[in-house]
């Protein structure tokens, strides 16, 4: 077997290993429109593609640490490749003149989600209505979020990655990450009882 069926069995067997979980985290971030052209398993046979152009670069720079080939290290390299694959994606459907590199928006029923999780927990019973005023407040509260704070949360809550994985993600240290994290949460802790202050604080 030479090195190039090697190094295409080797990104195979771990791409297949983090399947799953890269799968859901584009499930939760495509935009309805772009999905309408595309799949999940398109966005991961791109990112398949693409990881393989860079694969052996990723591995060579590894192998003084070869643990890190079954661990979080090669999942943040894929979950990174990934993301870029689906960014790539919506700037060809949208034709953004952005630089959409760390601009790709979230679907709002997506953000919504994420901001419910986060606020919801704190304001005890309400009737339908009362929780339809507050889904919108709770809209309004994600919206003035940077895109950066969003991500991060993102990032913790939606996609689950520990500190450390956002740290590599996003090429920062572990202790950069908890604070940008802490950061954007008290943020949102802020702009949510600024549009609803009768509700208490358990952020």
């Amino acid at each position: 077997m030479n090195s190039t069926i090697a190094d295409l069995a080797a990104l195979g067997k771990v791409f297949e290993q983090h399947r799953v979980r890269l799968l859901a985290m584009v499930d939760r971030r495509m935009d309805p429109a772009l999905r309408a052209r595309m799949s999940s398993d398109d966005i991961l046979q791109e990112a398949f593609e693409l990881a393989r152009t860079r694969w052996a670069e990723f591995s060579d720079r590894q192998k003084a640490s070869p643990v890190s080939l079954s661990g979080q290290s090669v999942y943040c390299w894929l979950y990174r490749i990934t993301l870029d694959a689906l960014i790539e994606a919506w700037r060809k459907h949208s034709r953004s003149p952005r630089d959409v590199r760390r601009e790709l928006p979230l679907p709002e029923s997506s953000s919504l989600q994420l901001g419910c999780g986060l606020i919801e927990q704190e304001s005890g019973p309400a009737t339908k209505m009362q929780k339809e005023e507050q889904r919108e407040l709770i809209r309004q509260a994600m919206a003035r979020l940077k895109d950066s704070d969003r991500e991060v949360l993102w990032m913790r809550h939606s996609d689950q990655l520990s500190f450390s994985e956002i740290g590599d993600v996003m090429e920062i240290t572990e202790n950069t990450a908890t604070v940008r994290y802490t950061r954007a949460l008290r943020k949102l802790q802020k702009l949510w009882h600024e549009l609803c202050p009768d509700f208490g604080s358990t952020l």
